[in-house]
């Protein structure tokens, strides 16, 4: 990683009295011939890194501040890893690579999608390190694309980023609401091997809503308790995850071999071939190992954001890739009964793996801290959802935009925002009602939607490098750029694809992979609505950004207007 400090470049860079005489005052009198000259002089200089003034970088990019500052290092880590929350999503999606390709499938895949993930989230890091705004990677489109083409690019990336993570939470509150249900169901009395209690599709969907009702009333805290919040989130995560590893194995008999957990890979999908089987095992860590700006959504209530955001984003994956390959390891290892527990009334075989060792009490122990950590990524998914349509809204992305931006006076936090994003995703869970291959749809489309909103943008900067001047942030992998972009890029075209084939052959009405339906729906459904007026009224985000017309180290007295400190 290379660090670049505003002070990096002081030889170069004139006075304060130079600088306002040469390139301030001239705005004033001819805008277009200054700005002309500026970019010419300045843009090989690096951005100023504002370690100790997020605020007036915040000015620079074009918005003016408004919300709270009290994300620390360590809060901002802690909630970076909480949205990945693998100790959660594990459990929850283990049941697609075991069943599709056995457990060496699912553990190989484990660790080589984290490696590609780590290439995208690098990425992702870069790009958002140079605007750390509250829009993530929606925002930085405006300045990797040229003028002309910012609008439809950002309506497009907007709203591919903002679905992908509302169906991301509503899957969330979804499968909490499976799981608190699927303890009902191992603790109900059998007759004939049958259980006494199988919940219906109405009471899922219903306490799914109540669950979205708690993530958005602790979404609408002030900042600062967020922050002491979060702080928990990922030692809960990391410490649960450990002792659960632990206790599973000293708990469970008849432990499978090592033989069998890393080398056996089986044919379980019914497509003739290992190979794809093994493709499709990816569907767990590419549902777990995504959102990876959420933590930049945060921004505007981060200190040092620059540095603090993208450092954050590559030790999630870091430490959530040991971590959730360390859980799946461990579960291969305690399938001491694989039919029995594939075959499990409650649907999750790891809730089966977790009460075969620890029978109701200890089974139910373990299985509370899945259900909390799954709680925590639901509240930091929506948390970042919220701050993604706050930052929309304020561009007048949104229908009735100036009501969903408004910061509430009491929290200083963009409740409205919070509380829409409450709504539409109670939306989506009632569709689970009518019918659950739509569900299921809607949810496997965060992935896609959101990793292919990243790549897009990562490939308008380089397809335009040469046209569009890019000033990057603190935090840059200097020459790896361009590898390990490619390497992104090149895993999302392919995972895509994977990710949008059934998962069982023969493909049937019920077993078909409808995301597909859905992405479709989700593209015509906004390229309609770009054409039909929107692109009459929406420009891009709105900004008054002085970026390009500053030099790195910009004159106090140019932002007395905002009076920042």
């Amino acid at each position: 990683m290379d660090a670049t400090a505003s002070d990096s470049k002081k030889g170069s860079v004139p006075s304060d009295r130079q600088v306002h005489s040469n390139s301030i005052q001239p705005s004033l009198t001819n805008p277009s011939k200054a700005a002309e000259t500026s970019t010419h002089q300045h843009n090989q200089h690096v951005m100023a890194t504002i370690q100790d003034d997020d605020d007036r970088l915040l000015v620079r990019i074009g918005y003016t501040p408004v919300l709270q500052r009290h994300f620390s290092r360590w809060s901002t880590v802690s909630y970076a890893i909480s949205i990945l929350g693998v100790l959660g999503s594990v459990p929850a999606t283990f049941g697609s690579p075991i069943s599709a390709g056995g457990p060496a499938t699912a553990v190989w895949a484990w660790f080589i999608g984290s490696i590609m993930a780590y290439c995208i989230a690098s990425s992702v890091a870069e790009l958002v390190s140079a605007y750390p705004t509250a829009g993530g990677m929606y925002y930085v489109t405006k300045h990797v694309v040229p003028p002309e083409h910012v609008a439809a690019w950002a309506w497009i990336i907007g709203w591919c980023n903002f679905l992908g993570q509302a169906a991301g939470v509503a899957s969330l509150a979804y499968t909490i609401s499976q799981m608190i249900l699927a303890t009902a169901v191992m603790h109900s009395t059998l007759t004939d091997g049958v259980p006494s209690f199988t919940p219906t599709a109405l009471q899922t969907v219903l306490l799914a809503i109540l669950i979205l009702c708690l993530f958005g009333t602790i979404c609408s805290f002030p900042t600062e308790w967020l922050h002491r919040i979060i702080l928990w989130f990922a030692p809960i995560n990391i410490i649960a995850s450990i002792c659960i590893c632990i206790a599973l194995l000293v708990l469970t008999p008849d432990k499978q071999s090592a033989k069998w957990v890393f080398t056996n890979v089986t044919d379980g999908s019914g497509w003739g071939s290992k190979g794809f089987s093994f493709l499709l095992g990816f569907l767990s860590v590419a549902w777990t190992m995504t959102d990876y700006d959420g933590t930049t959504h945060m921004s505007e209530e981060t200190h040092d954001a620059a540095i603090r955001g993208p450092v954050a984003i590559r030790s999630a994956i870091l430490i959530s890739g040991v971590v959730g390959w360390m859980l799946t390891v461990t579960f291969c290892f305690c399938m001491s009964d694989v039919e029995g527990i594939l075959g499990t009334p409650s649907g999750l075989p790891v809730a089966q793996i977790f009460f075969n060792a620890g029978g109701k009490t200890g089974g139910t122990i373990m299985w509370f801290f899945v259900i909390l950590v799954q709680f925590f990524t639901g509240c930091s998914a929506m948390l970042a959802n919220a701050r993604m349509a706050w930052a929309f809204s304020r561009d007048a992305a949104f229908p009735f935009s100036e009501f969903w931006s408004k910061v509430n006076s009491l929290s200083n936090t963009p409740v409205n925002a919070v509380w829409l994003v409450v709504a539409f995703c109670s939306c989506l869970d009632l569709i689970g009602i009518g019918s659950t291959l739509t569900i299921v749809a809607i949810f496997n489309i965060t992935a896609p939607a959101l990793d292919i909103s990243y790549i897009a943008v990562i490939i308008a900067h380089r397809w335009y490098e040469g046209r569009v001047v890019f000033h990057p942030g603190p935090f840059t992998m200097g020459r790896w750029s361009k590898p390990v972009n490619t390497v992104a890029v090149t895993w999302v075209c392919f995972i895509s694809v994977v990710l949008f084939f059934p998962t069982v052959k023969p493909v049937t009405f019920i077993n078909m992979n409808y995301a597909i339906v859905v992405a479709a729906f989700i593209g015509c459904f906004s390229m309609i609505w770009w054409y039909a007026g929107a692109r009459k009224t929406y420009i891009g985000p709105r900004t008054t950004d002085t970026i390009d017309m500053l030099p790195p180290e910009d004159p106090e007295d140019i932002l007395g207007d905002y009076d920042i400190p």
